[in-house]
């Protein structure tokens, strides 16, 4: 189903905050992945906003906020004052069955 997607809205806007931080800076994919301590291919996979790519982990969130000097509200951007916001939820597949 195209409506299933691997990310919630949430973690979109957050990898692709984590590539504008990046190209801000001024760092290629090579510099930025040495920076995270991360392949060149797991950063393409972080920065991704399509429906592949690997999730977020708390550990490179933290490192983002290190090396790019960026508060995790800033990273996170505005969120909705609703917990049960769609905004938060990835959707998953559904096993047919």
């Amino acid at each position: 189903m195209s409506d299933q997607l691997k990310f919630s809205p949430l973690s979109i806007h957050v990898k692709e905050r984590i590539r504008r931080l990046r190209l801000d800076a001024g760092y290629s994919m090579t510099e930025g992945s040495k920076l995270l301590g991360v392949s060149r291919k797991q950063l393409e996979d972080i920065e991704t906003s399509r429906d592949y790519g690997c999730h977020l982990e708390l550990e490179l969130l933290a490192k983002i906020r290190v090396i790019y000097k960026v508060s995790l509200d800033e990273l996170l951007g505005n969120l909705p004052a609703d917990a049960q916001s769609d905004y938060f939820i990835r959707k998953r597949r559904r096993n047919a069955g």
